[in-house]
């Protein structure tokens, strides 16, 4: 049965002429580059993000480098008849074949086996020519299955939803100012891009949705108060952009704060919300504790508040952009070596975005259409001295 299901899930074995028919991400390169040293990979990202798209590209990429199809093996673990294979290490490897040819081996959602940090560890340290890149939706399950099993041994690639860029290629041909609508509307994930019609990107993110909610949720963490849960997603849906009061979720459901907090790793740890931490150089004026929380894709915050209204009509279409903005951010940044932050003093002068990188500072203020410079940006230049600033508006992305 094993055999036959890795036939069916590696159908360019003994097909020369077979065509994955796939659009590229910027972060494939980076990808491509890694693949020469000997660590293990991990594509983590929410689910419908395009990882079975990237490690399908890196075995294309593999089979147009005259790498031989034979040493190139793909799994799906969402298939459970898959994983007595990854029971013992000695039968997977003779799987793959005992020989001293370079193996390379995807694994794709590699949370679904019950130890898989274990199991990748002990093929590591076999230290035979076998290259893993393996994928996961979910950071809490992965992190707590792997523990320190791959300290040392892996690296960590967060894959985000489509960057503008992408989001032109993949829904080509279209406008860029159409392109900023339908993600502000829509969101970018790539199946939704791929859609033609509003109501075909409303089904897709449905479908994505329900399959988080059932998978990730459900199946993986066990969470059994999926209805509490999903009128959490609401209020959180509400504060997105704000600053995080635990206090007031905590009070309106009547929910302890530790489940809150609980509730809310989990939403960070799958991908479905990041919290951005204020920035400070334990100056007295900087507020040092409560971060804002955003949700990561205006699609998913629409579904969630049920409002897909034109952007003509809408009152929070500079939270939609904002969020928006931290998707480009992150996007950009291949090896999450950048620190963001938000800056926000006692008397309320606040900057959305403090990003550090290997350049310096950078505060970056988000306006849907205004580019007036604010006067945070005198304040925070005379604190920090050297810090580059710049207002980002819809305009930078329409001409």
């Amino acid at each position: 049965m094993i055999k036959e299901i890795f036939a069916l899930q590696n159908p360019w074995r003994g097909k020369p002429t077979y065509s994955f028919h796939l659009r590229s991400r910027d972060i494939f390169d980076t990808l491509v580059k890694n693949m020469e040293n000997e660590l293990v990979l991990g594509l983590m990202g929410s689910r419908q993000v395009g990882k079975s798209s990237l490690l399908y590209m890196l075995i294309e990429n593999l089979l147009n480098s005259n790498v031989s199809e034979q040493t190139i093996f793909y799994f799906n673990l969402d298939d459970l008849k898959l994983h007595p294979l990854f029971d013992s290490v000695p039968e997977f490897i003779q799987f793959l074949g005992d020989d001293d040819e370079l193996k390379y081996v995807f694994i794709d959602e590699v949370q679904r086996l019950n130890s898989p940090g274990l199991f990748l560890k002990e093929v590591f340290d076999l230290k035979r020519k076998i290259k893993i890149v393996y994928s996961g939706s979910s950071q809490l399950e992965v992190k707590a299955k792997t523990k320190e099993h791959l300290v040392g041994r892996t690296r960590m690639f967060i894959i985000n939803r489509l960057s503008f860029n992408e989001y032109l290629a993949f829904a080509a041909p279209i406008s860029k100012e159409e392109a900023l609508n339908q993600i502000l509307l829509f969101g970018s994930y790539p199946v939704v891009a791929k859609e033609t019609t509003a109501m075909g990107k409303m089904l897709r993110i449905k479908d994505i949705y329900q399959s988080y909610v059932q998978k990730d949720l459900v199946d993986f963490i066990s969470l059994r108060e999926v209805d509490t849960y999903n009128k959490f997603l609401i209020r959180v849906a509400m504060q997105s952009g704000d600053l995080l009061n635990v206090h007031s979720i905590s009070g309106s459901m009547g929910l302890s704060r530790s489940r809150v907090e609980e509730y809310l790793n989990i939403l960070e740890h799958t991908f479905i919300c990041k919290r951005i931490y204020p920035f400070h150089k334990n100056l007295g004026k900087e507020i040092i504790k409560t971060p804002k929380l955003y949700l990561l894709d205006p699609g998913l915050r629409n579904f969630i508040l049920n409002n897909f209204n034109s952007l003509d009509l809408r009152t929070d279409k500079g939270t939609l952009f904002e969020s928006f903005y931290l998707t480009e951010i992150l996007s950009g940044d291949h090896y999450s070596l950048n620190k963001i932050n938000f800056w926000r003093t006692t008397n309320k002068t606040e900057i959305d975005f403090i990003v550090q990188d290997h350049q310096g500072l950078s505060a970056i203020e988000v306006k849907w259409n205004d580019r007036k410079q604010p006067r945070s940006f005198m304040t925070i230049r005379s604190l920090y001295p050297g810090i580059r600033t710049s207002v980002v508006t819809a305009e930078n992305y329409l001409y």
